[in-house]
């Protein structure tokens, strides 16, 4: 990641940040340490606790499936619940298209023959999964072509296209997408024959027969066989294939960072907290560390400023630990750090 990215993404964030519809879905959103108190805030607390991960710029298609689980029946729903959802709906939907449009700046989109990409796969199923998938429609739609979308929710349409612009010239420019693009171009014929052997089979794997064979009915053992699948059809490949195969990961991995990871952090909660000063810090490898920080921090996905000296950086919480002995409570959080983050938004 670079500092371009960042800047990028946080002017596209004050953009959504600009929408009053957007303003009135995510002021309900639970805030880690601040007692719920408006209905709707109580009520995706509780489906928070329920293994709700959804952000608030893709809310309304993990709601759905949530409250359509007789384990979750529960759950009251207030008055203002159908029209707020609608609302999310609307937002996820201008989200879906902008994250559409940006992966289509990918090398060599839409012609991406990579396994990930499968009919069927964690990437691109239609069942539950954790990621925003890439929807096969959208990949003929030419939006590699076309300029970007304006952000439109509701009756509103504002003008994000040169934050968009910005953005996708900040990815093209990353390591992540110029090493797709040197391996895409380094690939031989048996290379390409390779790959296509690897997705018939995968494609074969990931049947809904197959999946259906292997757990009928729980969406997360169904999602996690998909997963397998996928990663042994990648682990086949060797070479030049497989150099192409893992560099697309790491491409995708980059855009849904920083678009499906901080984007909606920042427009849902603004500039990160700053914990101050860690104790017992640890480096645990590229990017990543772990410490007991010296203030709460609570849910998985915030985005924190560590301001010790020896970090001084934005990181994503990934973990949090509460542990209590002998009446002391101790703490611990693990960050996926944000390299040249806090040097972007001044911090």
């Amino acid at each position: 990641m670079t500092k371009e990215i960042w800047t990028a993404v946080d002017k596209l964030a004050n953009k959504w940040r600009s929408s009053q519809t957007v303003h009135r879905v995510v002021s309900v959103m639970p805030r880690d340490g601040v007692p719920p108190k408006e209905p709707l805030t109580k009520m995706l607390a509780e489906f928070r606790a329920s293994s709700m991960r959804a952000h608030a710029l893709r809310l309304n298609s993990e709601l759905s499936y949530l409250i359509s689980q007789p384990m979750l029946g529960h759950v009251k729903r207030p008055d203002t619940f159908e029209a707020w959802l609608f609302s999310a709906y609307e937002i996820e939907a201008a989200f879906r298209l902008q994250l559409a449009w940006l992966r289509a700046q990918l090398p060599g989109y839409p012609l991406l023959r990579v396994p990930q990409l499968v009919a069927n796969t964690p990437f691109t199923t239609n069942e539950f999964s954790w990621k925003a998938v890439w929807a096969r429609g959208d990949m003929g739609r030419g939006f590699q072509l076309t300029p970007p979308p304006a952000l439109v929710v509701g009756a509103e349409r504002i003008d994000a296209s040169h934050e968009l612009q910005e953005l996708a010239s900040a990815l093209r420019a990353s390591e992540a997408w110029q090493r797709l693009a040197v391996t895409r171009s380094a690939l031989t014929e048996p290379d390409r024959q390779q790959l296509r052997t690897e997705c018939m089979a995968l494609r074969a794997a990931v049947s809904s027969e197959h999946v259906d064979d292997f757990e009928p009915h729980f969406a997360l053992k169904r999602h996690q066989f998909r997963e397998e699948q996928m990663r042994e059809a990648i682990a086949r490949l060797t070479g030049r294939a497989a150099a192409y195969a893992n560099a697309f990961t790491d491409a995708a991995d980059t855009i849904d960072f920083a678009v499906d990871g901080v984007l909606p952090q920042l427009v849902t909660y603004g500039r990160p907290k700053d914990v101050g000063a860690v104790a017992d810090l640890d480096f645990l490898g590229e990017n990543q560390i772990a410490f007991q920080p010296t203030v709460p921090i609570f849910g998985t996905g915030m985005l924190v400023f560590v301001s010790d000296p020896l970090v001084e950086e934005v990181g994503q919480v990934t973990g949090a630990s509460f542990n209590f002995g002998k009446g002391v409570e101790n703490n611990r959080a693990t960050l996926r750090l944000l390299p040249a983050a806090a040097a972007s938004w001044a911090l």
